[in-house]
């Protein structure tokens, strides 16, 4: 299996009958994902897009086997929708959502590891495996299959990165969007520790910016024995101090938040850092051909 997703992968859609949800279970369908089921609470709808619909997640996740699930909910009933898909036995669960409260962030990642399972996001497009399946609103269209793993803070930076690799012929194995808010259910650290240790992925990408700790946990991995070889792009290089640039995390309110002191830091750690957009196919293809040697 794939990291996090992939064809065998038999999806569940939480408020599939809003406009979001119908829309997204077109476009996961339409990629090649096993969309088995869908949750529309409180609605007296039986079927969507070709979906069975039932009331709930654990009915749902009884009668077909769904073991992934994407949550289209709003941030003030998101803790108890995460925990109910946990509950149920969804091993991964995304939820895109903006302005989760950070006390709610922390409570549903401690039961997502206390149940086995893996939360992505808040504030992520999810997760895809380019060629297999897709668990998010990504555009299909800027990814292709290959042997990169690709770990991005942001969501349209992630976009753009490997719509641009893949116009360089540099295919990806899975792409994972953490997302950008403070606590997240899966951080950099356990993204890259998945990526080392899938057999599709021979190096490393990792897309960040400024604020939050992340991109030295990126480095740590690069710096030790046996890491696959690691390219990055750290964004936020004009950002004034103390101002939050987008996402809840990015933010420099000290030297370590700061472009300069992440990208001194990845690069001692020997990572091959882009210094911008446009030198990134060339870092991520250093990467891959150092795989190699």
């Amino acid at each position: 299996m794939s990291v996090l997703i992939d064809q065998t992968s038999r999806v569940l859609i939480q408020g599939i009958a809003g406009n979001f949800g119908k829309f997204s279970a077109r476009d996961l369908k339409s990629y090649g994902t096993q969309v088995v089921a869908g949750v529309a609470q409180g609605r007296e709808v039986k079927e969507v897009e070709g979906v069975p619909v039932y009331p709930d997640v654990r009915s749902a996740c009884r009668e077909t086997g769904a073991n992934a699930i994407i949550t289209y909910v709003p941030a003030v009933v998101a803790f108890d929708a995460v925990l109910d898909a946990c509950d149920a036995g969804c091993k991964v669960v995304v939820y895109p959502g903006d302005g989760l409260p950070v006390q709610d962030a922390i409570e549903v990642r401690a039961a997502a590891r206390a149940n086995g399972a893996v939360i992505v996001g808040p504030n992520t497009p999810g997760v895809i495996s380019p060629g297999k399946a897709k668990l998010g609103f990504m555009p299909s269209f800027c990814y292709t299959q290959g042997r990169l793993g690709v770990i991005s803070r942001s969501g349209s930076l992630s976009y753009e990165a490997c719509l641009r690799l893949t116009n360089a012929g540099i295919g990806q194995s899975t792409v994972i969007g953490i997302g950008g808010d403070p606590v997240k259910g899966l951080n950099a650290a356990e993204a890259v520790e998945l990526l080392h240790n899938d057999a599709d992925t021979d190096a490393i990408l990792y897309l960040g910016e400024i604020g939050g700790n992340d991109e030295y946990a990126v480095a740590r991995y690069a710096a030790r024995a046996g890491a696959k070889p690691t390219a990055a792009l750290i964004v936020g290089k004009a950002a004034p101090p103390g101002k939050k640039m987008g996402h809840a995390a990015a933010m420099v309110g000290s030297h370590a938040d700061s472009h300069g002191a992440k990208v001194a830091a990845l690069r001692a750690a020997g990572v091959r850092v882009a210094d911008k957009l446009a030198g990134l196919a060339a870092a991520a293809q250093a990467a891959l051909d150092a795989a190699k040697s």
